[in-house]
């Protein structure tokens, strides 16, 4: 029941950690394997535009400097400084799966409006002019990129590997009339030649900066998702990940943490052969949820406590509302609002997936306290139960539904207070009346209330998910849904992040400028 509680956080499982790629051992480490469609691509791409204009808006242009030697006539030297960009636009983009080239992203029409001041010179045995001037820059490019996925130290590291800007348009505008004429033609001239070569080194550097930061936001927001508690799961890569032309996939360890201490259980081999069914498909080995189960156990999460209302809707009979519950028919002398009963795991449970269901064994001790206001509390009954039940899981209406297909139960231990007076024989009878008339479903209920509301803290609502199916086999389970890329995700990226750009682009950039008299990049995988 609990382990399908954690399968759902598995949704964002590109989450990276501190462990180093093991090459040849993908198949015997991966408990968990990721797959995402070319349609689950296309989602992504709805947000391309918006990450797009961030790159552009945040991107920090260092000083451009240029000089131009004029055979008699002298030469011009040029400063551009403070070249910030003001008003953009992205009219569409797509996206594609190749094996040979990874995941290509094609931008059509970026419209930019760049703003800055120039300090030029021009110096001759004749003239010698020193001025300042504002300028605009009015370009209009489209933006091809080709990005590829690699395991690093662990974690799934994202490269740009080629970038293509084709600017329809890029203009310079001086902003002072008062200038020479054949001199504010050489520099428009000048300038613009060069700024097309120098715009596309930076925007592309910037292109691949951002795609980091934005890789590193969804791996951090991914490992909150996994994480709950003391309880969280890394998923370090076993390898690198692959790009065909219908999917991306990668694997993972599926490592279970509990207080930084790993949980290990050795992964069953998950199938070579597998067929996606749904945008995002996970397949998710059975010693990962024992794994999870086991941590969960430690962490005292396998408890229920009912009283009250909840205590009258488990043990009342629904059809016959005016007869005594079995609570009230073990304890006659007890009033039902004085009773309180527990039920927790004496022992780390375990699962076995197989095609019939998910089968959880298990051992529970239920204990029955009488807690009277005006008096001290006591324990009344105590029982022990070995419980095997198979289990049909779906997840629909963004909640998580448990049906029973079969229930094997036995109670072992059957103790009661002697201040109690009790025939533990009708005790036992009553008991089991009630397991079989359906009050284990009863109790599942509330394990499916518990899933539902710790997917809910986590956000999985936003992801709008949809055709879910959850798919038991030997030693493995399969997790396929559709699913809306999360724009609350991407915004709070958008606003969270703009002093890191900000600050990252900085650091990088320094005080150095460009000089086109010299070679500050390399060009080599820039299609100019």
């Amino acid at each position: 029941m609990f382990p399908l509680g954690q399968l759902a956080p598995l949704l964002l499982l590109m989450a990276g950690a501190s462990l180093s790629c093991e090459p040849g051992s993908a198949t015997n480490s991966t408990g968990i394997v990721c797959r995402f469609t070319k349609d689950a691509a296309l989602v992504f791409n709805q947000e391309t535009s918006d990450v797009i204009q961030a790159t552009f808006r945040h991107a920090s242009f260092p000083d451009i400097k240029g000089e131009k030697s004029i055979l008699f006539l002298g030469s011009v030297s040029y400063v551009l400084k403070n070249l910030q960009i003001n008003n953009m636009s992205v009219e569409s983009s797509n996206v594609d799966l190749s094996k040979e080239k990874g995941i290509l992203i094609s931008i059509q029409n970026v419209a930019a409006t760049f703003k800055g001041t120039m300090n030029y010179a021009y110096n001759s045995w004749l003239l010698k002019i020193d001025n300042s001037l504002d300028f605009k820059i009015e370009a209009q490019t489209d933006v091809d990129l080709a990005l590829t996925l690699a395991c690093d130290n662990g974690r799934i590291a994202l490269t740009v590997s080629d970038c293509m800007l084709n600017f329809n348009k890029l203009t310079l505008q001086l902003q002072k009339q008062s200038e020479v004429n054949w001199i504010r033609q050489l520099l428009t001239d000048f300038v613009s030649f060069t700024l097309r070569h120098i715009l596309k080194g930076q925007i592309c550097a910037e292109i691949h900066k951002m795609s980091n930061l934005l890789s590193d936001f969804t791996l951090e927001q991914a490992g909150a998702f996994l994480s709950d508690g003391e309880v969280s799961t890394s998923v370090e890569l076993t390898g690198d990940p692959t790009i065909t032309s219908e999917y991306v996939e990668s694997w993972h360890k599926g490592t279970v943490f509990y207080k930084n201490l790993s949980v290990f259980q050795k992964p069953n081999a998950i199938p070579f052969e597998r067929v996606e069914t749904r945008m995002f498909n996970l397949w998710v080995s059975e010693p990962v949820i024992n794994s999870l189960l086991y941590a969960a156990y430690l962490e005292d999460r396998l408890s229920l406590k009912l009283v009250d209302d909840d205590l009258l809707k488990v043990f009342e009979d629904g059809e016959f509302k005016n007869e005594l519950n079995v609570l009230q028919q073990v304890f006659l002398a007890v009033p039902i609002n004085d009773l309180m009963v527990k039920l927790a795991a004496l022992r780390p449970p375990s699962i076995l997936f197989k095609r019939v269901g998910t089968v959880l064994e298990g051992s529970v001790a239920i204990e029955v306290d009488v807690v009277p206001d005006s008096k001290d509390s006591y324990t009344a009954l105590y029982m022990e139960m070995d419980i095997e039940t198979t289990v049909q899981s779906s997840y629909a209406n963004r909640k998580i539904h448990l049906q029973p297909s079969s229930n094997h139960w036995s109670i072992k231990t059957l103790k009661n207070n002697p201040a109690i007076t009790l025939d533990k024989n009708i005790a036992k009878r009553y008991l089991e009346k009630f397991f079989s008339a359906g009050g284990l479903q009863k109790i599942i209920s509330y394990v499916e209330f518990y899933i539902t509301a710790l997917l809910d803290k986590k956000g999985l609502q936003y992801f709008n998910i949809s055709n879910t199916v959850l798919e038991p086999n030997k030693g493995y389970v399969t997790v396929a849904t559709d699913f809306q890329f999360p724009r609350q995700l991407l915004e709070g990226f958008l606003r969270n992040f703009t002093s890191t750009i900000s600050s990252y682009f900085q650091k990088e950039n320094g005080e150095d400028s460009w000089d086109t008299k010299g070679n500050n990049d390399d060009f080599s995988n820039l299609n100019i």
